[in-house]
Order: C-alpha cells, then structure tokens, then sequence
C-alpha cells in the first residue's frame, strides 16, 4: 500500500506544496499568462443564454481569463467533443464540412455549432430526422444529475438557448441531438432536443437589446445583486472588473 493516504486533507496540502507542485504548476501560469487568450471581434451565440446581460457584454468585449487552470476545462470540453465526434463517425454518422457550421447575424451576433448531422447508421426503435444539429458537452457530475432528472431547458438553460439559435439560423429545424459526457464518470447521454421557436425568439430578442447597449457604452444591469454570490466567484472570469464599475 502506499505510504500516503491522499484523502488525508493534511497530507494533500503538503504534497500540493512539494518543489515539483510549486514550481510546475508556476510554470505552467507563467506561460499560459505570456499568451494571453484574444479577445472575440463578436458576441457568441454559446454565451447568448447567459443568465447575466452585463456578463455576455464582457465576454464579447473583454478577455475573461488567461491562467493555464482556468484553461484546462475549455480545452478538456473540446478535446472530448473531438474524440466523440470521431467516434460517431467510426459508428456511421456522417457530419455537414465545417462550412456549413457558421452564421452571422444581427451584424455581431456569430454562432459556430459542433456539428450536423446528414447521415446515420441503423437505429432501431429510434426516430432521428435529419439534418439535425449536434451539440456536444462535457458536464460535471452533479450538473449530470439535474440534466438526467429534469431535462435541458431546465437543468442548462443556456444550452438550450444555444441550441435553439443554431437550430434557427442554420436553417435546421428537426430535432437537436443534445450529447452530454459526464466529466466524473465519462458515461454518455444522448437527449433529442426539439425546436423551441419561442425560446430562440426571446433570445434573439436579448441579443439585439445587449448589442444596443453595447453600441451606446452602456453597460446592462447584473443578473445578481451579491459579488459574493457563487455565480458570480465560480462562473464569471470578469468578477473583479465588473464590481468595480456601477
């Protein structure tokens, strides 16, 4: 048996503290903040949903962050949607050329969708229309529960908001196949995800009223009155630029 017991909160603190902790993790800050992430000329549809008005304004204007931490779940999200995209189409999907993923509307508002579908292998008993949208996350173990429990539009309501934009402006309006990983346990659900007309309109909607604002240099209100709230510590990379303005 080993001679360290690692769920011992002691002993974890003292190995996060060993020379080769401190000084490759430093490393690795260092260099992730020597190349910094750009900033997007456009307001993205994946942010669109977002509960906070005045967060999509940063997100679309603002760098939100730049340590190799903060960095590794966006980048384990996209190298996972690789490998199941790669493994759909070991299985017999066939997927639209990346051309057909864009769009651009409401002269900033721009949308970049994982996938269409246009071809499928058997699947008996399953009614899939094609083409349809494929979207594809990675989602904490807890998030999972709530998703498997009460569905997209309640459990990821900025998911679904995505969803029913790229359904909208790429024209593909047969039901969504919405792929979610569980990040804990790797385990895979496949949910089919129908045109929501009314959600995609409200959105657009928003869309249009923080490009307004933006245009003007007014910033929205904030969706939470606490800077403390947790939305705000754990899911803003703009927290501390956003509570210093009114």
């Amino acid at each position: 048996m080993d001679a360290h017991d690692y769920s011992d909160a002691d002993d974890y603190i003292r190995l996060l503290n060993e020379p080769i902790n401190v000084e490759l993790n430093a490393l690795a800050e260092r260099v992730a903040l020597a190349t910094p992430r750009l900033t997007r000329a456009y307001l993205g549809a994946s942010s669109a949903g977002d509960e906070c008005m005045r967060k999509i304004q940063f997100e679309w204007l603002c760098s939100s962050f730049g340590g190799a931490r903060q960095r590794l779940p966006f980048d384990r999200g996209h190298a996972a949607e690789a490998t199941m995209r790669a493994q759909s189409s070991a299985c017999g999907f066939e997927f639209a050329p990346p051309a057909a993923l864009e769009f651009t509307a409401l002269e900033y508002l721009k949308g970049h969708a994982d996938g269409i579908l246009i071809g499928a292998p058997p699947l008996p008993g399953v009614h899939l229309m094609l083409p349809c949208i494929w979207e594809c996350k990675m989602i904490y173990a807890k998030g999972w529960r709530s998703l498997v429990k009460d569905g997209l539009a309640a459990a990821y309501p900025k998911y679904a908001t995505q969803v029913a934009l790229y359904q909208h402006y790429l024209g593909k309006l047969n039901p969504a196949l919405f792929t979610a990983i569980n990040a804990d346990s790797c385990e895979v659900l496949h949910l089919l995800t129908p045109f929501d007309r009314i959600r995609a309109e409200r959105a657009i909607e928003r869309i249009a009223e923080i490009i307004a604002a933006t245009k003007e240099h007014r910033l929205l209100e904030r969706a939470y009155s606490d800077p403390t709230d947790f939305r705000c510590l754990a899911q803003c990379g703009h927290r501390d630029r956003c509570w210093k303005l009114p």
